[in-house]
């Protein structure tokens, strides 16, 4: 769940696309100071490199000019990145909250065939998740200031590739309850402890983390790339054909806004699939959602759908329960109709406990 990345988060990571910033910033400059005829020419010239295709989760019909081999080599300066902007706030390994949110990632990724976590000890997982737990267990006043010692990435380093020839994944869980948000770029994962309470329990958090990862799976982040081109270009055609002053304006609200808001819901259904093939419930990702527009609508303020880049969390909650007979079918697909209810309530137990205590300590 994308929640209002902060300017500087999202600046960090525009960073490791300097390249494509470049061509976008040059390709506006072009168009701005260029005639008709010779903005027509550049935008054919732009078509050669791009490509339509479709979203393979979903069937979805997209521009998208930034291969994925392209794409790889530019996120893997982003770990290096965010480690940097959050030195000094991120939660070793070893940490228990940084298990249990490792726990729950290792999930996801291998039962999706995604890949493996580096770095961080693995408990073991467990088939199927049935323990409920508390919010009270993060977030908490004291976490912050009775966190134990922090962790320093760079002289952990990023450890070596364990040889699955899959793809390995970093986390960073960050002590910050005061942002309430996650992320994930391709090849890393960034938890702040501030989402800790609205996801609730396993379950809330296991819908977060596939709703993120579902972003990298559709590659949202090239996409919005890539549609920055065709973005530029439409606001110089309203100035051309005369709303003088106004062409940047109705390509956001016209184009950029909904754009990233149709992203959002796609997340939403792909992290649903996500999460019940890994055998969590799901039902928590609705649930978590009327948790947050909860959350939203305390924090006062309203703004209209169409100013947003987010959808409403409330039309979020009613796609998703319209998807959940399909997510249903899934996990009974992948995970059978039994599990060891009995180890993985233990394991839960005993996990949320220790996480308890270093929070309220």
């Amino acid at each position: 769940m994308v929640l209002k990345i902060r300017s500087s988060q999202y600046r960090d990571l525009k960073q490791t696309f300097w390249w494509s910033l470049w061509q976008v910033w040059g390709l506006h400059t072009l168009l701005r100071s260029a005639s008709p005829i010779v903005a027509l020419i550049l935008l054919c010239a732009l078509i050669p490199s791009a490509s339509i295709e479709q979203v393979p989760e979903t069937g979805r019909w997209r521009f998208m000019d930034v291969s994925v081999e392209y794409e790889a080599a530019l996120w893997e300066s982003s770990y290096t990145s965010l480690s940097e902007e959050y030195r000094g706030k991120i939660l070793p390994p070893s940490h228990i909250v940084t298990q249990h949110v490792h726990r729950i990632v290792s999930r996801i990724l291998e039962a999706n065939n995604l890949g493996t976590l580096r770095g961080s000890p693995r408990p073991p997982v467990p088939s199927r998740e049935v323990a409920h737990q508390s919010s009270s267990g993060f977030g908490g006043d004291g976490g912050q200031e009775n966190a134990p010692d922090l962790w320093d990435p760079d002289a952990a380093g990023h450890g070596a590739s364990p040889g699955t020839g899959q793809k390995e994944w970093n986390l960073l869980v960050v002590n910050d309850k005061n942002t309430v948000n996650a992320m994930a770029a391709p090849g890393t994962i960034v938890v702040f402890t501030g989402i800790l309470p609205v996801a609730k329990d396993e379950q809330g958090l296991a819908a977060i983390l596939s709703h993120e990862v579902g972003h990298v799976v559709a590659r949202h982040s090239a996409e919005s790339y890539s549609y920055m081109k065709l973005l530029i270009f439409a606001a110089y055609l309203a100035e051309v054909v005369g709303f003088s002053g106004m062409g940047d304006l109705l390509a956001t609200l016209l184009l950029q806004l909904p754009h990233s808001r149709k992203q959002e819901y796609e997340a939403d259904q792909i992290g649903l699939r996500l999460s019940a093939k890994a055998c969590f419930d799901p039902t928590a990702a609705p649930e978590m959602f009327t948790r947050l527009g909860a959350l939203e609508k305390g924090a006062g303020g309203w703004t209209p759908t169409f100013l947003r880049t987010h959808p409403l969390s409330e039309a979020r909650v009613k796609r998703l329960q319209g998807l959940l007979p399909d997510a249903f079918a899934l996990q009974a697909s992948a995970c059978g109709g039994t599990a060891d209810f009995l180890g993985a309530f233990g394991e839960a137990v005993g996990l949320e406990q220790r996480a308890r205590s270093s929070w309220d300590s």
